[in-house]
């Protein structure tokens, strides 16, 4: 939400007319985290738990190999699971946002009349929407996470993201809905699969190790986002043909939480267990 408002502000107010180089500003607007950084850095303590363990670990055996072993890779394909299916549907949508946005924008019988700066302005208006929508969806979902697995536990958690993901692909993109519902719309898929992201800072976590916790979450979240690249990639191809061609492929998305689903079989429900911290 932060990012939309940046650009706004940066594209659309103080470098407005100057496309080539408002982006550049934008993409600098992406150094104010290190401030966050160097906070975390020198004034975040870490746990005692990670001290002891710290104390007692064999360094040779942290690492990626690790995760591989037979007593590790019930766990990292708990983590695994969740991690693919979701950043994989999230990429093939957000990647698209803005794009559906416009396509829907050019087809409006409002636009005919307008200047190509009015054009201009009434397709960046309706991205602002979609994008906003999918967005204040993804804080929204964010935060529920943590009730929703202290409630229902992780596994059935995942469970309702994941049909409420597909409901919501099947109804935006499948149904003949009005535009400005279409818009607004977005706000179902960001509660939903962009939601599930809350759940990553203590799931994963909780299923390695204090050795390898580090190491399994990262693993797990980076390996979907390399599996990631695949939704834009298939989901371009297939939009590429105009409105009524992304929106099928975006319909076609919803079908990958359901994958999700099918395979929560193998995730580990970690509601109410100690945390695993074997003797090195």
């Amino acid at each position: 939400m932060l990012a939309t408002l940046v650009n706004k502000l940066i594209a659309g107010v103080y470098f407005k007319g100057s496309p080539e180089m408002s982006w550049r500003y934008v993409l600098l607007c992406g150094l104010v985290p290190v401030a966050f950084a160097i906070f975390v850095r020198f004034f975040v303590r870490e746990p005692e738990r990670w001290h002891a363990v710290r104390e007692k670990a064999d360094k040779a055996r942290v690492g990626l190999a690790e995760l591989f072993r037979p007593e590790n890779r019930a766990i990292l394909i708990s983590g695994l699971i969740p991690a693919v299916t979701v950043l994989i549907a999230w990429w093939s949508t957000n990647a698209f946002i803005s794009i559906y946005a416009a396509a829907l924008a050019k087809q409006s019988p409002e636009i005919a009349g307008l200047t190509k700066p009015q054009v201009q302005a009434f397709i960046a208006h309706y991205q602002e929407i979609a994008n906003y929508s999918f967005n204040f969806g993804g804080l929204a979902g964010t935060l529920l996470t943590v009730p929703a697995a202290y409630l229902l536990g992780r596994r059935k958690m995942y469970l309702a993201y994941l049909v409420g993901a597909s409901l919501s692909y099947f109804a935006l993109f499948g149904l003949q809905l009005p535009v400005i519902w279409q818009l607004y719309g977005f706000v179902l898929p960001g509660l939903t699969i962009f939601g599930v992201f809350g759940s990553f800072t203590f799931y994963l976590p909780e299923l390695f190790p204090t050795r390898l916790r580090a190491t399994g979450s990262g693993f797990c979240y980076n390996i979907g986002r390399v599996a990631a690249s695949i939704g834009p990639f298939v989901v371009g191809i297939i939009a590429k043909d105009g409105l009524d061609a992304m929106r099928h492929a975006l319909f076609i998305v919803g079908i990958i939480p359901l994958v999700g689903v099918a395979l929560l079989p193998w995730v580990i429900e970690t509601r109410g267990q100690a945390l695993r911290d074997e003797e090195m």
